[in-house]
C-alpha cells in the first residue's frame, strides 16, 4: 500500500519538489553510512572486495529544492560518497580499484530523465557512458528478479536503498535480498498509514497483511492505551516481522520523528552481518540528536526536526550526556551476562548477545568493561592470562573477579601468580592518586579496533 507521492519532477528539471526536514534527515544518515560502509568493507583487509552493487530502488529526479539553494537526492550522495569512502580506502591501497555499479529505479519517466539530466549536472555522465550506472524506467518490483540475478553473476557486495513513499517494501523482497549473502537493505517504514490500517482490522485490509505476512503481528495493539508504549509497541513489532519473516540476523531502527513525540517513519537497517550493523550504529550516532533512550525505555536513536533547524545538521548537545548513559546503561547490562555465566564468556559472545539491545559500538563496549575492571569487579584474560590491555580482543575472556580461576584450561597451577599480580595491582593503585574517570567521545575514524570486515573471521 502507497501514499499518494508528493514529490514530482519534470524532465527538463524545471519542475523540482521542495525538501522537508525530516528527509534531510534521511538523505544525511544514507550519505554517511554509504562512505562508511566502503570505508569498512573496502580497506579492512588485503585486497578487498572486486565487484560491489549499489541500487536505489525509488531514485526520484535526482534533485530537490531548499530554499534558495538545492539539495542533492540518494542517487547523486551514493555516488558522491562511494568516490569519497574509496579514496580515503586508495590513500592506503593506491592499486585498489573495485568494479562498482549502480542501479537507479523509478517507475516515472519524468522522474528518471531529470535524474539523468541531473548526473550529468553533477559530473558524473561518465557513469552513464561506460555503463557503470544504469537508469530503469520501471516499478522496482518488476525489477527486483534482474537486479538479483545482477548481483549474483557479479558476486561482490551490495546495498539496497528502498525508499517507496509508503509500505511497499513487503518482508518477502527483503527475504530475497538478504538471501544473496553478502547484501544489505536500508528502507522507510512508514507508521502513520501503518496506524491507520491496524486501528481499523476491517475485511478490505485482509489481503494486505497477507501479502504483508504480518497476519499474526501488531495484534495487541489495541491493547497499548499509553502513547509512548504505543509507539514502542509498533517498532519492536516492525523489527520483529523484518527479523523472522525477512530472515533477517541484525535489525536496527532511526526515527524520524513528526513532532516532539511522534515517529513519522522509521528507518530500517537489515543485514546478515554484525559488523555491518556495527558501521551502522556508528553513523546514527553522528546524527541522532534524541535524548537517549528516548524510546520510552527502549533504546533508540532518532533525527527531530526542531533541533535540525535549531541547532544546523550538528549533533544534538546531548551527545555528551548520551555517551555517558549509554556507558553505565551498557556496563549493568554487561554485568548482568558476565555474572549469570560461571565460566566467563568471550567479548565476541558477550558483544554478539546484546548488540541488537543497546545503540553502544564497540569502542564503547571496550570502555565499558574497562571501567569494570578498573572498579574490580571483573577480570579479562587473555590466552590464560590476566590482561590490562585496553584493546579487548574477540576471544578474550570476561569474568567476574570474586570467582576463582582454577576452572579456566590451563590455568589450574597459576592461581597463586594471578593472585599475587591482583595484590601488586592493588598496592600500585593505592600509591597513586585516584584520577576521575574521562569519556572520550567516538572518533570519527572509521578504523574500529578489533573490527573486520567480517567479525566472526577476526584475527586475534
Amino acid at each position: 500500500m502507497s501514499r499518494k507521492k508528493k514529490y514530482s519532477w519534470s524532465a527538463d528539471g524545471k519542475e523540482i519538489p521542495d525538501i522537508p526536514a525530516y528527509a534531510k534527515g534521511k538523505h544525511l544518515v544514507l550519505q554517511e553510512y554509504i562512505k562508511n560502509w566502503i570505508e569498512v568493507i573496502c580497506g579492512h583487509c588485503v585486497f578487498g572486495p572486486e565487484k560491489l552493487t549499489l541500487i536505489d530502488g525509488f531514485c526520484g529526479g535526482g534533485v530537490y529544492r531548499d530554499g534558495e539553494q538545492y539539495w542533492d537526492g540518494s542517487a547523486i550522495r551514493m555516488i558522491r560518497m562511494v568516490e569519497e569512502g574509496l579514496l580515503k580506502v586508495q590513500e592506503r591501497k593506491p592499486w585498489y580499484n573495485p568494479d562498482i555499479n549502480f542501479i537507479f529505479i523509478d517507475n516515472n519517466i519524468e522522474h528518471t530523465a531529470c535524474l539523468e539530466l541531473q548526473l550529468k549536472k553533477a559530473g558524473f555522465e561518465h557513469y552513464l557512458v561506460s555503463g557503470k550506472c544504469q537508469i530503469i524506467t520501471n516499478n522496482f518490483l518488476n525489477e527486483l528478479d534482474k537486479c538479483l540475478n545482477i548481483i549474483r553473476v557479479r558476486r561482490g557486495y551490495s546495498f539496497f536503498f528502498l525508499d517507496p513513499f509508503g509500505l511497499d517494501i513487503q518482508p518477502a523482497v527483503v527475504r530475497e535480498i538478504i538471501s544473496l549473502g553478502r547484501s544489505e537493505v536500508l528502507l522507510t517504514h512508514m507508521l502513520s498509514g501503518l496506524v491507520r490500517i491496524l486501528t481499523r482490522r476491517e475485511d478490505r485490509y485482509k489481503k494486505f497483511f497477507h501479502e504483508f505476512e504480518a497476519d499474526e503481528y501488531y495484534t495487541d495493539l489495541a491493547e497499548q492505551k499509553d502513547f509512548r508504549n504505543r509507539q514502542a509497541y509498533l517498532r519492536n513489532q516492525g523489527l520483529l516481522l523484518y527479523r523472522q519473516e525477512g530472515n533477517v540476523k541484525y535489525a536496527w531502527t532511526f526515527a524520524i520523528m513528526k513532532n516532539i513525540k511522534t515517529v513519522e517513519y522509521y528507518l530500517i537497517h537489515l543485514s546478515s552481518n554484525s559488523t555491518a550493523l556495527e558501521v551502522m550504529k556508528r553513523t546514527l550516532f553522528k546524527y541522532n540528536n534524541l535524548e537517549y533512550q528516548y524510546h520510552y525505555g527502549v533504546y533508540g536513536l532518532g533525527f527531530r526536526e526542531l533541533e535540525y533547524y535549531e541547532h544546523n545538521l550538528s549533533i544534538y548537545n546531548i551527545s555528551q550526556q548520551n555517551l555517558n548513559d549509554c556507558i553505565d546503561d551498557l556496563a549493568e547490562q554487561l554485568m548482568q551476562l558476565v555474572y549469570e555465566e560461571e565460566d566467563g564468556i568471550t567479548f565476541e559472545k558477550l558483544y554478539l548477545q546484546t548488540t541488537q539491545t543497546n545503540p553502544a559500538t564497540i569502542p564503547l563496549y571496550m570502555q565499558a568493561l574497562i571501567q569494570q575492571r578498573l572498579e574490580q569487579d571483573i577480570k579479562i584474560i587473555r590466552q590464560k592470562k590476566l590482561t590490562q590491555s585496553r584493546n579487548i580482543k574477540n576471544d578474550d575472556l570476561i569474568i567476574k573477579s570474586r570467582d576463582t580461576p582454577l576452572w579456566i584450561p590451563g590455568l589450574t597451577n597459576r592461581f597463586e601468580k594471578v593472585n599475587k599480580i591482583d595484590s601488586d595491582q592493588k598496592i600500585n593503585r593505592e600509591n597513586q592518586t585516584t584520577k576521575k574517570r574521562r569519556l572520550k567521545p567516538q572518533e570519527t575514524t572509521l578504523w574500529i579496533p578489533g573490527l573486520s570486515a567480517d567479525f566472526n573471521n577476526e584475527d586475534d
